[in-house]
């Protein structure tokens, strides 16, 4: 508790000094995807399901956004969600930066659509349309803040967002899953035959390898696909040494199964190795687009 107390003073300054409102853009339309999670809300899969839906159909926004010119912005140091987000979305412009702020504004002209991945915390990126994943209460005392809980802010440290988007409990507005397994080579894991290396589905030699922000989601997500595994790996959130972790386990392990986000940070030969298996997330809605005019 006084490392959080410590955190929440620390933050406080910070926002004070550095991050106090900006000036709005001239042109393009600021829409921010963000959560109070320090990591593990499935931003990135929902920016990528958000670009893909305002490319293909009309917005609320005054204009239809077929054609429109669309750049998605990460952070500079989070080099697997930039790699994830090229690989996706190959018609767009994906740009990583340790400034959203800053490289919003020398893109304004140029850009239709600034969708930030993150830059919730960044109180400079307003007027935005703030997209905010909810996987619980919004935490409203310090005692939730890292490291005594798992968030990075309160809700009283933030204006009112555009769209709260539930993703958790019986009825969620968002459900993240998995629709796909595949390996290096195209060959889909059989669930009910095994991995295709002669694999009983009851997951002997089947490892689970993760290094996002929320682990125990990604393994869930496995369990609710049919997988059981025989055992689970984790590392830390943007894990520079993941690979080695992957060389590793293939001493023991008969296939490793990983998140996609992890899956490229691999080198070229483990993403071709009919061990390594990738699962493919995707976004379930029943809603309409929140910015749909027919909504």
């Amino acid at each position: 508790m006084p490392f959080a107390l410590i955190y929440r003073a620390l933050y406080k300054l910070h926002h004070w000094i550095f991050l106090r409102p900006g000036k709005p853009l001239a042109h393009a339309k600021l829409i921010v995807v963000g959560s109070f999670l320090a990591g593990g809300a499935g931003k990135t899969p929902f920016v990528v399901w958000l670009a893909e839906n305002l490319k293909n159909h009309s917005v609320n926004l005054s204009k239809m956004t077929e054609g429109a010119k669309i750049v998605v912005l990460c952070h500079a140091k989070a080099c697997d969600e930039f790699e994830l987000l090229k690989k996706k979305l190959p018609w767009a412009t994906v740009v990583a930066t340790p400034n959203r702020y800053k490289t919003a504004h020398e893109l304004d002209l140029d850009f239709d659509y600034i969708i930030c991945d993150d830059g919730f915390e960044d109180t400079r990126l307003r007027p935005a349309w703030t997209v905010r994943l909810d996987w619980g209460a919004p935490p409203r005392r310090w005692r939730d803040l890292w490291p005594t809980g798992p968030n990075r802010s309160l809700e009283q440290d933030h204006v009112p967002a555009g769209t709260v988007l539930k993703c958790y409990g019986e009825w969620p507005d968002v459900k993240f899953a998995i629709s796909e397994i595949v390996n290096g080579v195209g060959k889909q894991l059989d669930i009910n035959g095994g991995a295709g290396n002669g694999e009983p589905s009851s997951g002997l030699g089947m490892w689970a390898l993760c290094g996002i922000g929320n682990p125990e989601r990604f393994f869930r997500d496995l369990e609710s696909f049919g997988v059981k595994v025989a055992r689970k790996v984790v590392r830390r959130d943007h894990d520079r040494h993941f690979e080695g972790a992957v060389r590793n386990a293939l001493k023991t392990a008969r296939c490793v199964l990983m998140t996609e986000k992890d899956f490229v940070r691999l080198g070229k030969d483990l993403q071709k190795s009919p061990q390594v298996y990738r699962c493919v997330q995707k976004v379930e809605t029943d809603l309409l687009p929140f910015y749909s005019k027919k909504r």
